[in-house]
């Protein structure tokens, strides 16, 4: 009945959904990490490098799922162009961070 149809079921590649969600995990809690540091006047609880650290293995995490993303035929190639994204802003500030902190 689809095939002679003109709409299309079009696959998702289930790993660039897990990768967008664990970026999106990161980003929340590089967030969070900036704003708790904030409201303590940059001398926060351990609870800011933690995050940190959360944000930044979330980060790996997901790229590790878009690589996954990549080699499978599946799904679009958008959605794994964000999961990308996602993923690597998060982890490049985290990594700015730390190394700003280990110079500073």
């Amino acid at each position: 009945m689809l095939r002679d149809s003109a709409y299309r079921l079009k696959s998702v590649s289930v790993d660039a959904i897990v990768s967008c969600i664990l970026g999106t995990v990161a980003v929340l809690c590089l967030i969070g990490a900036v704003v708790i540091s904030y409201l303590y006047g940059g001398k926060g609880p351990a609870v800011v490098g933690l995050l940190g650290i959360g944000a930044l293995m979330s980060a790996i995490a997901g790229i590790g799922f878009c690589v996954a993303a990549w080699k499978t035929e599946e799904g679009g190639l958008s959605l794994k162009r964000a999961a990308l994204v996602i993923n690597g802003f998060p982890m490049l500030i985290t990594i700015i961070f730390y190394v700003a902190g280990w110079i500073l």
